[in-house]
């Protein structure tokens, strides 16, 4: 397994900001296992996850428009991966940066869940080279992870 490094670590402004937020995540044959920010452990299998969608953050500080990944499975268990997550994967070739990285990682959800709803904006991202669709503000930020729990 290969430890891949790909991004800076989380502004403190955003420390305890954003619900979901996954510190590790070590993506295996058996689904992805994750150390939440708040110190909680979650393992996913890949039939338990039933979404991948991709957004970014709303460009209001303290958030500056970063480009997240969530993982939705069983209640409680989401899963969203920023740019500051560190991952290790298996048997992947290594991930990019930034928008490529998180497509290539929404591509390898995809591919491990082919029954995982995958909505028209991610989409939209995965077949583009464009950004994903952004969140515009704190408020809609909330009703997005109110959908997802």
């Amino acid at each position: 397994m290969r430890k891949i490094d790909l991004g800076p670590k989380p502004a403190l402004p955003l420390a305890g900001l954003l619900r979901y937020a996954t510190i590790r995540a070590t993506v295996g044959e058996a689904g992805i296992v994750a150390d939440h920010e708040t110190g909680e452990k979650r393992r996913v299998l890949w039939p338990e996850i039933v979404g991948v969608v991709a957004r970014r953050l709303p460009s209001e500080a303290p958030y500056r428009g970063e480009t997240f990944v969530d993982v939705v499975s069983n209640e409680g268990s989401t899963l969203r991966i920023l740019p500051w997550t560190e991952l290790d994967i298996d048997g992947t070739e290594d991930l990019e940066e930034g928008d490529a990285r998180a497509r290539r990682f929404v591509q390898l959800v995809a591919a491990r869940c082919p029954d995982a709803a995958v909505d028209p904006a991610t989409r939209t991202f995965l077949g583009s080279k464009g950004p994903a669709a952004q969140l515009p503000s704190a408020s809609t930020l909330a009703q997005h992870d109110d959908r997802l729990a």
